[in-house]
């Protein structure tokens, strides 16, 4: 039998477990992973964006800052359980052309500067980082941390 497969949508963080697949395609967002091998959980996180311009509560995974305590909140894991979590980070691409000398801010770097630091803001060690450059993302996770990230072609 094959096991149930679970699209991740933009701002969606959705929470598996017996054998399940969580996948979702990434352009200039950023896919982050937790798993918990010991509880046999893993959750996958589709951020939009690094943070909000104004305060504003997400329950889900709009903004990269504010995914975490959510992602462990769901897993059921408590800070105590964080040195048992491994992360994996995908996307954030450069998705737009044109002269990047001009661009002030790039979503893509962004969302991966705050991925990586809000990780670490919570001691949850980072085992894969896969920047998606300028091309789009296809992140997969499976039971046991089993996991995929392969880059999209780009197209004209």
């Amino acid at each position: 039998m094959l096991p149930v497969e679970h699209h991740v949508r933009i701002g969606q963080i959705l929470i598996a477990e017996n054998g399940e697949v969580l996948k979702t395609v990434l352009g200039s967002c950023v896919g982050i992973a937790l798993v918990w091998r010991r509880q046999n959980k893993w959750a996958l996180a589709h951020c939009l964006l690094p943070y909000p311009e104004t305060f504003k509560e997400d329950k889900e995974a709009r903004y990269v800052s504010q995914t975490i305590p959510r992602m462990l909140e769901r897993m059921g894991a408590t800070m105590a359980d964080v040195s048992e979590l491994e992360a994996i980070v995908a996307g954030g691409g450069r998705m737009m052309d044109g002269d990047k000398n001009y661009i002030k801010f790039v979503v893509g770097d962004e969302n991966l500067k705050a991925a990586k630091a809000v990780l670490e803001k919570h001691r949850i060690r980072i085992v894969a980082f896969e920047p998606g450059g300028e091309q789009g993302t296809k992140m997969r996770i499976a039971g046991d941390g089993d996991y995929s990230i392969e880059k999209l072609p780009k197209t004209a």
